[in-house]
This record gives structure tokens, sequence and C-alpha cells, in this order.
């Protein structure tokens, strides 16, 4: 059994930083769903951290995916709250020839600041075996941008 890695050794592993607005939904009672806007800030092969600030779009969606609010369930930015271990679903951090895929991932840690009540959120991508191969390609694709800006901005500039 593998012991718990801690927060130091955790935060030995070599993170990129990003600024990209996803979408992220948790799946609340079995039929609604709380979507929301969060800001990815950094990202590794394993998982990423996600924020949540004041003024991003927070939205229940019923299961048939239409948005709606039904009385008594209004969304407010103070009322949201997250679990350690939920499960959650990321879409919009990368693209590939099929649009914007899902990535599954788990929540590992959750801290609320103080100062301006923002949510940080640390996400764990669930098993790469589970996942298709193309959204790994594009994952894939999407990390050796981070990795390399001004090359992946050069082989761009060349293909044209």
């Amino acid at each position: 059994m593998k012991s718990a890695k801690t927060t130091k050794e955790r935060r030995k592993g070599k993170r990129w930083k990003v600024a990209v607005l996803v979408r992220c939904s948790l799946p609340k009672v079995s039929d609604e769903v709380v979507e929301m806007e969060m800001w990815a800030k950094d990202v590794n092969e394993k998982g990423m951290q996600l924020e949540l600030a004041r003024g991003l779009n927070v939205a229940h969606l019923d299961l048939d995916g239409s948005q709606g609010k039904a009385p008594g369930h209004q969304v407010r930015f103070d009322d949201i709250d997250f679990a350690k271990g939920s499960s959650v679903k990321v879409q919009d951090l990368f693209y590939d020839d099929d649009g914007s895929p899902f990535i599954e991932g788990k929540i590992t840690w959750a801290r609320r600041s103080a100062s301006n009540g923002n949510w940080a959120l640390g996400v764990r991508f669930d098993d790469a075996k589970k996942q298709p191969k193309a959204l790994l390609g594009a994952f894939k694709d999407f990390i050796s941008i981070v990795k390399n800006p001004t090359v992946a901005i050069a082989k761009a500039s060349r293909r044209k």
C-alpha cells in the first residue's frame, strides 16, 4: 500500500503555469449538475490547480443539459462548497479534432482564501488507462505546448 505523499513531496513535481478559463462540472445530486467557469492555474501530467473567483459563471444543469434554476436552488458564490474526493469533469482546457473533450478527475484538496473568498482546488486526473486514446494524444500535445511555448510557436509558424 502506498503511503500518502506530503504536500512538499507533491509540489516537487514539475508544474507549468497556465491561465485557461475552463468549465468544471460537479455532480451534486442525481438529477442536477453544477457547472462553473474556473481558471486553470497550473497543470502537469497528473493533475491541475483550479481557481473559482467571484464574477465567473455558475449554473445548475438539469440531466437533459438544459440550464435552469429551480426555485430554492439558486447558486450563489458564497454557497459553493467543494469536498475532497468529489468527481469533476473539466472541459475547454484543450481542443482536439472533435472539439473540447472532458477530462475527468477527483478533488484532492480545496481551500478558500480568507482575503477574497476565492476557491483553489487540486484535481488529480483519473487513471490514463481509462481515458480514450484520442484524448490522451490531445492532452499530450497540450502539455508539450505548455512546457515549451516558444518551440510550439516556431513550429506553428513554419507550417504556414
